[in-house]
């Protein structure tokens, strides 16, 4: 499902796509990708595909293991021109997760090794992400209501030189296989100062 995105001086289009493959008591194999488009959604800038095996270890904690290859377009000074870099990514995780009363609460800890094109492979990065969701009854297709906010710290540079703030989504039930979230997001990173972009996205998500 596209999603469009608005930064200063362009908007852009973003594609997500969840499919989980495998769906068992303790294991699940779920194929993730993404896809984007910038410069007024002409030019592709960002594909990332990752297949990600989730534990569910305890009734209150899944771990994961993930796999990401990302290709990622970024000007090349010398060339004058935009080229791609390509990034590989070994992902932990440990994600503890909650019911509590009306709502349920999601905290994504993952720690990516990272080898990315031209830069070596130690880019070492810690990413946390709590969810808030409120699930809803006869309202359908309205399934819930959730909220989250994930920041980025690099290992390296020792800083926060992102946030993803999503304050309120919506999940949609288009059958008894397939959701639908629709989002609002304040993307903020750090270069040499903040930067921020509102994004509005979907996602589409498949459970065989």
């Amino acid at each position: 499902m596209p999603s469009l995105a608005w930064a200063r001086d362009d908007f852009s289009y973003r594609q997500l796509l969840t499919v989980k493959v495998i769906d068992t008591k303790k294991v699940d194999l779920v194929l993730f990708n993404q896809l984007y488009f910038n410069h007024d959604a002409q030019d592709i800038s960002f594909y990332h595909v990752s297949p990600q095996l989730k534990f569910d270890c305890w009734k209150n904690l899944q771990l994961g293991l993930n796999y990401s290859h990302v290709n990622l377009k970024v000007f090349n000074p010398r060339a004058g021109r935009e080229e791609f870099r390509w990034h590989h990514r070994l992902e932990l995780e440990a994600n503890p997760h909650w019911d509590i009363k009306s709502l349920r609460i999601w905290m994504r800890n993952r720690y990516e090794f990272r080898w990315i094109e031209n830069n070596g492979s130690h880019n070492p990065r810690f990413r946390h992400r709590t969810n808030v969701e409120l699930p809803l009854q006869n309202v359908l297709p309205l399934i819930s209501i959730y909220a989250n906010s994930e920041f980025f710290y690099d290992i390296n540079d020792h800083r926060f030189n992102e946030n993803w703030t999503t304050p309120v989504g919506l999940k949609f039930r288009i059958n008894d296989k397939a959701n639908m979230g629709i989002f609002y997001m304040i993307q903020s990173r750090l270069t040499n100062e903040w930067t921020t972009n509102e994004i509005l996205g979907s996602h589409l998500m498949i459970d065989f």
